[in-house]
């Protein structure tokens, strides 16, 4: 196998698992969550079940609660969350 062609097929392994691993991730903060969670996106409003069956199955909307998951903890581990306005 080329050195290219199999460099380029680790990196597809390697995102698809960590892909994987955010999915992993996503899910197990929503099934944590309250019953009574609702995330709003765009002029629709998702409950929980809602959330994880779109997340399971990858769809756009499953895509952007993974995004806004992963943003959260971006900020959370950069202090972001914490930060006052006077800050």
């Amino acid at each position: 196998m080329n050195k290219n062609i199999q460099d380029k097929h680790i990196e597809e392994v390697i995102k698809s698992e960590t892909q994987e691993d955010i999915k992993k991730l996503v899910l197990a903060r929503i099934m944590a969550a309250s019953d009574d969670l609702r995330i709003a996106i765009g002029s629709k409003e998702y409950k929980k079940i809602d959330m994880i069956n779109s997340v399971k199955a990858g769809d756009e909307i499953g895509k952007e609660i993974m995004n806004i998951q992963m943003e959260y903890l971006r900020d959370m581990a950069q202090g972001a969350i914490y930060q006052t306005s006077n800050e």
